[in-house]
């Protein structure tokens, strides 16, 4: 099931495809700012964010394919232009191998160039997830979606509130960071803990082992982050911000209270 939002030139658009889109816009600026401040470049940035989401979508486009043709694709070459359907595993499997290459043989410092992108790639999770239409298990709870014959969890609002979460506290820890890979490390670390915990309102919980790789990776994960942030001090060239102050910590969770309301209301726009 997949919503139109609107129509564009007699053509539709769909939320999925344009939540990402806008996610892919905003989080392309956001890395720009922090590329720029961390002396890797803005255009180095940009550049590897287009690359990137090139190679999501050839893969995602070929491993679509390859599903319903399998080696005969490579017969029919022109199915890959038939529509715009997309793998989503195939393409971040692409996306993750182009990354690895892109850091072994371009980034001079591949642990801060993946703390300037992490933020931004989890805001783009995030609007991500917001458009997406696949619903979680069946509920009674009010605030479930309801298809008229049964309800189900709002899995996809549940998904983007979590990821929305890690995506402020990382950007609100940015300028705080004691050692170059620590927001990579601590991205890593949460996000296993959110797919652990939305495992709950999906399907297929009790089906998949997932549960018990996305906990031992939120250890050993969160283990590294830890003992990395205990072992390096502050040096005079980070500077360290006063997070300790009430008031910046109120307006942190207003500003948070605010995009999830937000979030929310658009979500059940979509289903009303």
């Amino acid at each position: 099931m997949e919503n139109v939002m609107f129509f564009f030139a007699n053509l539709p658009v769909y939320s999925y495809g344009f939540m990402l889109g806008l996610g892919l816009l905003i989080g392309s600026v956001l890395a720009q700012r922090e590329g720029k401040r961390k002396g890797i470049g803005q255009e180095t940035v940009f550049a590897f964010i287009l690359k990137a989401a090139l190679v999501f979508v050839l893969a995602g486009r070929v491993g679509c394919v390859y599903q319903v043709y399998g080696w005969r694709t490579l017969i029919y070459p022109w199915t890959l232009f038939a529509n715009m359907q997309l793998d989503e595993y195939t393409g971040l499997i692409g996306t993750g191998v182009y990354t690895v290459y892109y850091l072994v043989r371009h980034a001079q410092n591949p642990a801060a160039f993946l703390d300037a992108l992490v933020p931004s790639v989890t805001l783009m999770q995030s609007l991500g997830y917001l458009g997406s239409s696949i619903l979680g298990s069946e509920t009674i709870s009010a605030w479930g979606v309801d298809l008229g014959e049964f309800i189900l969890h709002p899995l996809p609002l549940y998904s983007a509130l979590a990821y929305y979460l890690i995506f402020s506290f990382l950007w609100r820890m940015r300028r705080n960071l004691r050692y170059d890979g620590q927001l990579f490390l601590g991205y890593l670390a949460l996000t296993a803990l959110a797919q652990r915990l939305l495992m709950n309102f999906r399907e297929v919980f009790g089906e998949s082992t997932n549960p018990w790789l996305y906990t031992t990776a939120f250890v050993l994960f969160g283990s590294a982050w830890f003992y990395l942030h205990l072992r390096t001090p502050f040096t005079d060239s980070r500077r360290r911000l006063n997070l300790n102050n009430w008031r910046s910590w109120l307006l942190y969770l207003a500003s948070v209270l605010g995009v999830g309301l937000i979030m929310a209301r658009f979500f059940y726009w979509r289903f009303s």
